[in-house]
């Protein structure tokens, strides 16, 4: 059985660097804060066991595996994680045999024997190269083996077994039956321990089956049932094909004998088809002659339509263009007249406002003016009132001056004796305080003493308490500032990635953006060359068509170039057309056509043998007459020097208005052997001349001398020859088809590249939007985690001036607590001294107090008789004092009145001028306004009567107008008519020249004959009167259709049909002995699966009685009483899936659903046990398991552990401190760097040499801190 003996991790989630853990015997405990990556070691365990869930591995998608990356460290490119196991009884053992002593691992049997028969990998990244048939070689220590799986972001993956490339199949048919297979119950992830209770009774039953060992029985009947469906759908498909053979081979036999009426039937048809064809070619060539002389008669007649159309719609635009002009102007002039309108209902309204407003200010001046003539008679009354008051307040004045002056007197004498009393009081105060100073001190002097010592207690014990809570806080401190320097240098790093990521954004989008820009411009070319090419390229196709077929010559000619034709036994073969030899200069091919029309279709052959031969078959064709060059002629000069000597020939050169001569601009290519020699007459004595005017002189000139102008007139003597004809020539088609030549090939250069750099551009654009795609998914992730750092930064800040301000507080407490207690410690002693002395003093002052009393009161009886005479006094002179003043605030008040009328009368002075001033101005305004409203109306009649003329005006060009629209339409009808007439003329001939084609492919085709050889041999043989044409036609294509009907009727024929008769009978033995194996196959196939139905069966019922009574006894072991149990859904189906339900103490029996967390937990770990206790796993990773378990509950469940760890290894990731004790090596993980974790460890020894207890070694730290240990137990 394995165990678990190291596990390496490279770049797995969040442990980026190589990480090593090395397991021995006993139970091991990982611990570590949250968050600090402790789960990801079981995850990598179950990923390289063959874990294809990326959910069961808490991500998204099997690429989240590989590290992603942090503010300070690139993201990986693949994911690698290692577990070797050992086999300690092997190990121990000293090898037992050569196999074994050169290190090859001993494989249980079921995965021995998987491996060496193959299997299909499961997963789609499970391929490898071990192929079907091999096993790996496990080249490794005996008794050892190591599982190690890769993930590259490119999403390739690789399985290997001790090095050696394997598949998925190959590492889960090595642990299947083992507790370590697909529903393996030895590594319980988080959370999963309650998903054993919650989940579908189906799920539970799949993890009973492992632990019964029925999970391997269960993949053997999956291959098997898929090898028995596999073997049934062949049988089906052999049976059909069976079927098929049968019903083929009848069908051959009777097609034998339709292949030889086929063969002589079709014999008939060829020679009917033959004389047929040749009858429709030879009306179809009549029809395409006389189609187009119709097309060049209605192409005449659209000219001169299209001609008197476009008169009549140019005079009917001009007088659309007038229209459109006079409309335009007669809406400028109403537009005119409306704004006028409007300024002028304008002006109205204004002078109707400048009227109200001058009425309004000339009745708010009549208000001021009458306001003022109140004011200046208030002003008079209140004068005299004033000097009224005046008088009054003088008296007033002398009576309190009066009043003052007695009362002066009886304060001065009162004031005499008071400060005669007031000495005495003094004094016997004086003795009452210090008495009362002297008890008052005595007794504060007494609770100072009490409150001292209290004091002196308290403090010592508040500055004990502050002195430890500084230390917390400086520790504190001190770890803020770390972390805060940490996530500092990331939120930079962060930052400078985000603004990075954000150029190369923005780069992108321009370019992208470019690049689309310029990828639709290099389309748009792209079509456009497309279009042009392929017209130029039709076009250069139709003018080699035509001057292949010689469509430029007569019928005759084309007669005579059809192909070679039997004459008198040997072949008539002509080179061309004298026009195919002839070169002229550019410029000049339609002047030369025109003058050498009918030289130009001179037929060219190489003998005199040959002319004859082709005149020959002309007559006895009855096809006309034709010229025939020929080029093989007797090198010798005839005499003959032309109709004009040398001397002539350069006199009429060098004339006026001569351009050149003829034969300068013709050329004859060398194969017509004229070396040298002008091989038509007229070229020697014809020039070209600048216009007619030279022609006709130079013709009158020189008679026997031809001259011909630009435009083609041609001039002889007294004959003079012009015009134009009805289509291009020979030497004309030949420059436009060498012109198309060179367009087509610069096209199509151009057109190649065009389309290289349209494929660049779409490739760059391409590159560029996925480059943007994922620069926008990296800018998000970066903009996330600055967000999330840049808060982390601003809470730990925080915290630290917290910690900072609390610190300094408690530094500023702690030294003014020192010194207030040693403050205290001297006050006390002080004390002591000051309470002595004050008892001494209080008994002198109660006797100096006895005597100042009696003088006190005689002093006080003199003082009460002229208090009574002050009184008096003091009434009166503040009765006067009031009455002064109350004179006086009156005078104030009638002198202030008299200011605010004075002023209010100038105010409304200048109010008044300020109206008379805008009443003048409104004045002017409405002179203006009627002056311009004088213009206005003048210039509008003015208006008016420039838009009663245009509207005459227009009305006159609207009715040319209408007149010619009809006119116009008559045109266009008649032109659409003789267009339509000519576009079916011209479909008429494209049919019947489609019709010719098509029969002569059909000759091609059917007969694989020229049209031109059938026709001369049908001619030759029998004649052309043995052609049949009309009735006799209609008969033969009649009794061709009966033919063809008779051949259809046969339906199909197969002429193999006895070769694959043949065939047929040698595959319909093959498949009836693969039918007969596979019914072999198909019955030993179902008797394996009903073996292993029976064995699979037995083995879980047996496994399921005894889990669940171990199930029963580790439920009350960890309940402490009560009962728990599993059942099968339906007793009757032992396929059914398992209920359980449970009964903790003290309560009813229930299903396991209805329990609290707590004991959900623990009776997931109850069935675990049980599980364990009947098939041992070689090892367990239990995550967090213990999280919801109180004291005792974790108290039971670290026994059993202990208990199960003699025969299986457990590794248990938790945060509890009684699960750790238990734990023979602790494991610590940390994130001493953000996101990435790391093992550090520390020897057990040293630990135990400073005495550091465990329980302390289990507090969470935060993930910034190294906390990470390794105890060796």
């Amino acid at each position: 059985m394995f165990k678990l003996k190291k596990v390496e991790l490279l770049g797995f989630k969040s442990f980026a660097d190589r990480t090593r853990l090395e397991f021995g015997e006993g139970t091991v405990a990982v611990v570590g804060p949250n968050g600090c990556g402790k789960s990801n070691l079981a995850d990598a365990i179950s990923w390289v066991l063959g874990e294809q869930s990326a959910r069961s591995l808490r991500g998204e998608r099997m690429a989240d595996v590989i590290f992603n990356g942090t503010g300070t460290r690139p993201p990986t490119g693949m994911a690698e994680a290692s577990v070797t196991l050992i086999d300690p009884e092997y190990v121990e053992a000293p090898p037992s045999g050569p196999e074994e002593a050169a290190g090859a691992l001993p494989f249980p049997d079921d995965a021995a024997t998987s491996l060496e028969t193959g299997g299909d990998a499961a997963g789609s990244n499970g391929n490898g190269a071990s192929p079907a048939g091999q096993r790996p070689a496990l080249k490794h220590r005996a008794g050892e083996i190591m599982v190690t799986r890769r993930l590259f972001r490119s999403g390739e993956s690789e399985y290997l077994i001790n090095g050696e490339v394997c598949r998925l199949r190959d590492i889960q048919d090595l642990f299947m039956g083992t507790g370590l297979g697909p529903e393996s119950y030895a590594i319980i992830e988080q959370g999963r321990i309650g998903q054993i209770l919650s989940s579908k009774p189906s799920d539970r039953r799949a993890i009973i089956e492992e632990a019964a060992g029925v999970s391997k029985f269960k993949t053997r009947k999956r291959l098997a049932e898929a090898k028995l469906e596999s073997s049934r759908q062949n049988l089906a498909r052999i049976t059909d094909i069976l079927t098929e053979v049968t019903k083929q081979i009848g069908s051959l036999k009777r097609q034998a004998s339709k292949a030889r009426r086929y063969r002589e039937m079709h014999d008939e048809l060829r020679g009917r088809l033959k004389v047929v064809l040749t009858a429709r070619l030879l009306a179809l060539e009549a029809k395409c002659r006389r189609l187009r002389e119709d097309v060049a008669a209605v192409q005449r007649e659209c000219s001169q339509a299209a001609q008197r159309l476009e008169e009549i719609e140019r005079e009917e635009k001009a007088a659309r263009l007038q229209n459109e002009e006079l409309e335009s102007r007669l809406i400028a002039l109403r537009q005119s007249l409306a704004q006028q309108d409007l300024e002028r209902e304008r002006l109205h309204s204004r002078i109707e406002q400048v009227r109200e407003h001058s009425a309004s200010l000339r009745a708010r001046a009549e208000e001021a003016s009458a306001e003022g003539r109140a004011l200046e008679t208030e002003i008079a009354a209140l004068e005299r009132e004033s000097g009224e008051h005046a008088r009054l307040t003088a008296q007033v004045r002398e009576e309190w001056a009066a009043a003052e002056e007695a009362a002066r007197q009886c304060l001065t004498q009162r004031d005499e004796r008071a400060d005669q009393l007031s000495g005495r009081e003094n004094q016997l105060e004086t003795c009452r305080q210090a008495l009362l100073t002297t008890v008052s001190r005595a007794a504060d002097l007494r609770n100072q003493l009490v409150k001292a010592d209290e004091i002196g207690l308290a403090l010592d014990r508040q500055l004990s308490r502050t002195e430890s809570e500084r230390s917390a806080i400086e520790e504190e401190h001190r770890r803020l500032a770390a972390e805060i320097e940490a996530a500092g240098l990331e939120q930079q790093l962060q930052e400078g990635a985000l603004a990075g990521l954000a150029r190369s954004f923005s780069e992108t989008t321009a370019g992208l953006e470019s690049a689309r820009a310029e990828e639709s411009r290099q389309r748009a070319e792209l079509e456009a060359l497309r279009r042009e090419f392929s017209a130029a390229a039709a076009r250069k196709q139709a003018l080699e068509e035509s001057l292949a077929r010689h469509a430029y010559t007569t019928e005759t000619v084309r007669r005579l170039l059809a192909g070679p034709i039997p004459i008198n036994g040997h072949q008539f073969r002509p080179l061309g057309v004298l026009a195919d030899f002839v070169e002229v200069s550019p410029g000049y091919e339609e002047v030369v056509e025109e003058f050498l029309k009918a030289e130009l279709d001179y037929v060219v052959v190489e003998r005199h043998e040959e002319a004859r031969s082709g005149i020959a078959l002309l007559k006895s064709e009855g096809s006309g007459r034709s010229t025939f060059f020929v080029t093989q002629m007797p090198s010798k000069n005839d005499g003959h020097s032309g109709p004009d000597d040398a001397s002539s020939s350069d006199g009429i050169l060098n004339a006026e208005g001569v351009l050149a001569a003829l034969r300068d601009l013709v050329r004859f290519e060398p194969r017509l052997g004229l070396n040298g020699d002008l091989p038509l007459e007229t070229l020697r004595s014809t020039y070209l001349v600048e216009d007619a005017a030279a022609a006709e002189r130079l013709a009158a000139a020189h008679p026997k001398s031809h001259f011909l102008t630009r435009t083609g007139e041609h001039y002889h003597h007294r004959l003079v020859s012009g015009g134009r004809g009805a289509s291009a020539g020979p030497l004309a088609l030949r420059r436009a088809f060498r012109d198309l030549e060179r367009r087509t090939a610069d096209l199509e250069a151009k057109l190649r590249g065009v389309e290289g750099t349209a494929a660049e551009v779409a490739e760059r654009a391409a590159r560029l939007d996925q480059e943007l795609r994922h620069l926008t998914a990296a800018k998000l992730e970066a903009e996330k985690k600055a967000v999330v750092s840049n808060e982390r930064s601003r809470q730990l800040r925080e915290a630290l001036d917290r910690a900072g301000e609390r610190l300094s507080l408690l530094r500023t407490e702690a030294k003014s607590l020192g010194e207030e207690r040693e403050s205290v410690g001297a006050r006390q002693v002080s004390l002591r001294g000051a309470l002595d002395s004050a008892a001494e003093e209080q008994t002198q002052r109660e006797q100096e107090i006895a005597r100042a009393a009696g003088v006190v009161r005689e002093l006080r009886a003199k003082i009460d008789q002229l208090a009574n005479d002050l009184a008096q006094a003091q009434a009166r002179s503040s009765a006067l004092e009031e009455r002064t003043r109350s004179v006086e605030a009156e005078q104030s008040r009638l002198l202030a009145r008299q200011q605010d009328a004075r002023a209010r009368v100038s105010r409304l002075g200048e109010q008044g001028a300020g109206w008379q001033e805008e009443r003048r101005q409104l004045a002017q305004e409405d002179e203006r306004a009627r002056a311009r409203l004088a213009e206005i109306e003048a210039e509008q009649e003015v208006a008016r009567q420039e838009l009663e003329q245009r509207e005459l005006e227009a009305q006159s060009v609207r009715t040319r107008r209408d007149e010619l629209g009809p006119l116009t339409d008559s045109a266009r009808l008649e032109s659409d008519s003789l267009r339509e007439k000519r576009s079916q003329t011209e479909v008429a001939l494209a049919r019947a020249e489609s019709d010719y084609s098509h029969g002569a492919q059909q000759c091609r085709e059917e007969l694989k004959a020229d049209p031109g050889a059938l026709i001369a041999e049908l001619s030759a043989g029998e004649g052309p009167e043995s052609v049949p044409t009309g009735e006799a036609l209609e008969t033969a294509e009649r009794e061709l259709e009966e033919l063809k009907t008779r051949i259809e009727n046969l339906g199909p024929v197969n002429m193999m049909a006895l070769e694959e008769l043949q065939e047929a009978e040698e595959r319909f033995s093959f498949l009836e002995t693969q039918r007969q194996d596979l019914l072999a196959s198909i019955d030993d196939t179902a008797q394996a699966i009903r073996e292993i139905d029976q064995v699979s069966r037995q083995q879980f019922l047996e496994a399921f009685k005894a889990i669940n009574a171990y199930f029963a006894e580790s439920f009350q072991t960890l309940f402490g009483g009560g009962n728990g149990q599993m059942r099968l859904s339906d007793e009757s189906d032992p396929e059914s899936g398992i209920d359980i339900v449970a009964q903790p103490p003290g309560k009813r029996l229930q299903n396991v659903l209805l329990l609290s967390g707590g004991e959900k937990a623990l009776a997931a770990l109850a069935l675990l046990i049980a599980m364990f206790r009947y098939t041992p796993s070689p090892f367990c990773i239990l995550d967090e398991v213990d999280a919801p378990l109180d004291e005792s509950n974790v108290d039971r469940f670290t026994r059993l552990i202990q208990q199960m760890s003699r025969h299986t290894q457990f590794i248990l990731i938790t945060h509890t401190k009684r699960t750790m004790e238990i734990a023979k090596v602790l494991y610590g993980v940390t994130m001493e760097e953000p996101g990435v974790s790391k093992l550090v460890s520390v020897r057990f020894d040293e630990i135990h040499a400073e005495r550091v207890p465990v329980s302390e070694l289990s507090s969470a730290p935060s993930p910034s801190q190294a906390f990470t240990v390794k105890l060796s137990m």
